[in-house]
């Protein structure tokens, strides 16, 4: 058992805590008590003093690469199969030293993504939690042979079953769907529509049928209607939102939620990339990230769940601490709905929010200790955390 003193809480995030500073006991994985800061029930028992400094629940990143290592994406292509897992497994590894300690996996060849999840779960290797699905079912569309074997190209709806079944087998916790273009495929539209209502009914109703749900690549506006419609769990990326796709959320009698990524189209606009960015990508990528935002706002005032994705490759993840929470800062989120989206909300989205996501006595103690005030100002968060535990085991300190 340990105590982590004087911590400061943020009570939206805390189970409503507010009074004062905290001690939280940990025992074992788990948050045994939140006590008022200078109780003296546990003298005995190991503390670290973090002199109010705020603590926050572990972050998500629900749209993740594990594979992707930088922007050489043809090289990354070219990596042999266990280059491809060493790779994933440093991403993994990284992301808990930014304070990440679930991230979904929306892709990966090899099954790369189950692998490290495996692995992780065993105690081989450490790493942030992985949720993960597999290969990417996709109709046949332009720039899908841009990445290889990562796709699972099908086009009867009568497959659907079979696709969802062998993913399944394989070990998937959910299924990613192209319902769109993607911006990264060469020759790829990504607010072109590429599949059919029919498409999309039949995988999501396999997925239903096995457990599990769809996450739906969708850039715009028509495919994330369709999409919704069709019974997907989750929107990715959500670049193009209307009133309508709001409205038709919240006409669902299950649960939908978007999983935006304002990260890749504010690293272009703000021409991070290292070699320079052209003009016109500058300007479609600013507008890009305004419309994403856009949705966001939306969607967060009438109710719909939107949760934390950023679809960084790992160098630039690592380059750019808080990249994602920068990014939704400038363009006019308040703090406080960008930390729960960014903890709470996602765990809610992955399904897991009894077990983390919040912190709360008896779930897991996954922590994330910053020198600052994020609800006050989020610039603190381009830092990287001073501490960060997961399931009450420190796993990093910067």
């Amino acid at each position: 058992m340990k105590i982590l003193k004087n911590c400061r809480l943020i009570p939206e995030l805390s189970g409503n805590f507010n009074e004062g500073l905290a001690d939280l006991v940990i025992d074992g994985r788990h948050i045994r008590e939140i006590l008022k800061a200078g109780s003296d029930i546990y003298r005995s028992v190991d503390f670290v003093d973090m002199k109010g400094m705020t603590v926050l629940p572990g972050f998500f990143d629900l749209h993740a690469h594990l594979m992707f290592k930088d922007q050489d994406y043809y090289a990354s292509m070219a990596r042999s199969q266990n280059e491809y897992l060493i790779d994933c497994i440093e991403h993994a590894q990284v992301y808990l030293k930014h304070g990440y300690t679930t991230i979904r996996d929306a892709g990966n060849d090899f099954y790369a993504g189950i692998t490290v999840r495996d692995a992780i779960n065993r105690g081989i290797v450490q790493g942030a939690r992985v949720i993960t699905s597999g290969k990417i079912v996709s109709p046949v569309a332009k720039g899908n042979s841009s990445f290889g074997s990562l796709y699972w190209e099908v086009d009867d709806p009568r497959e659907m079953m079979h696709v969802v079944r062998t993913e399944v087998a394989k070990g998937v916790d959910f299924v990613k769907y192209m319902v769109t273009g993607a911006v990264l495929n060469e020759g790829g539209v990504p607010g072109e529509l590429i599949t059919s209502a029919e498409e999309v009914k039949a995988i999501t109703s396999a997925a239903e049928s096995l457990g599990t749900y769809i996450a739906a690549h969708c850039h715009g506006n028509e495919g994330i209607k369709v999409a919704i419609r069709n019974g997907v769990r989750t929107i990715e990326h959500a670049s193009y939102m209307d009133e309508e796709c709001v409205e038709l959320m919240l006409q669902r009698k299950d649960f939908v939620a978007t999983v935006p990524t304002a990260s890749i189209a504010y690293t272009l606009y703000k021409e991070l990339y290292a070699g320079g960015v052209l003009p016109e990508f500058v300007e479609k990528s600013r507008l890009a990230c305004a419309q994403m935002l856009k949705g966001i706002c939306m969607c967060e005032e009438a109710g719909v769940a939107v949760g934390w994705g950023t679809d960084l490759d790992m160098q630039m993840f690592d380059k750019y601490p808080g990249l994602e929470f920068k990014a939704r800062s400038e363009f006019g989120l308040d703090n406080m709905t960008i930390l729960k989206e960014a903890t709470i909300t996602s765990a809610i989205i992955a399904g897991i929010a009894d077990k983390t996501g919040s912190i709360e006595v008896g779930k897991f103690a996954d922590l994330v200790v910053i020198d600052g005030n994020p609800d006050e100002d989020m610039t603190v968060m381009n830092n990287l955390p001073k501490f960060v535990y997961k399931e009450g085991t420190l796993v990093a300190q910067n």
